[in-house]
């Protein structure tokens, strides 16, 4: 049996730019190897200060309920404590570039026992540079294609790695498919 969330991420005001309210979905999977967090978000476009707290947000909330779960002692149904894993995979478009304040910021340590999310292309692919995922075929928003699509994951879980992959030739949208491939 596995679990459903939907987390409102932060929206601090910023007249200065079109902006929308954020989430992101969480499905935890039962895997052979435990329980699997799988996350995907659409961060915000035009705010960076959005940006910054929606990346701060999704660093944290998550793991802390995983490694420190409430109470079992309830036994209603509605408060039955369901495993949500320590492995994790956040996955989407972040809007930010490789490099930028932001990616880094996701990659930081947290401490208190918390693992670290690693950048799965850096991973897999190591010395080379991302696979451009947004623009490829062409958007009015970007002056040349690059990469704001990824696929991160928590240090514990880099080791079942075994592929991720950009399929540039699709069409059907300004961002090009990205797949993960993982054992766990």
């Amino acid at each position: 049996m596995g679990s459903g969330f939907r987390h409102l991420l932060p929206w601090p005001a910023d007249p200065a730019v079109p902006s929308m309210q954020r989430v992101a979905l969480e499905a935890v999977l039962l895997a052979p190897g435990g329980a699997l967090r799988v996350m995907t978000t659409h961060l915000e476009f035009y705010s960076r200060r959005q940006r910054e707290a929606q990346v701060a947000a999704l660093h944290a909330e998550g793991w802390h309920h995983a490694l420190r779960p409430r109470s079992g002692a309830e036994s209603d149904p509605p408060f039955a404590v369901l495993p949500r894993g320590e492995w994790t995979v956040l996955c989407g478009d972040f809007n930010f570039l490789p490099g930028s304040p932001e990616y880094l910021d996701l990659l930081a340590p947290l401490g208190d026992g918390v693992p670290c999310l690693r950048d799965a292309w850096r991973l897999v692919h190591p010395g080379q540079s991302h696979a451009p995922t947004a623009g490829v075929h062409g958007a009015s928003w970007l002056a040349e294609p690059g990469c704001c699509d990824f696929f991160f994951v928590s240090e514990n879980l880099s080791a079942g790695l075994r592929g991720l992959s950009v399929d540039g030739n699709c069409q059907a949208s300004d961002h090009q498919p990205v797949m993960l491939e993982l054992d766990t």
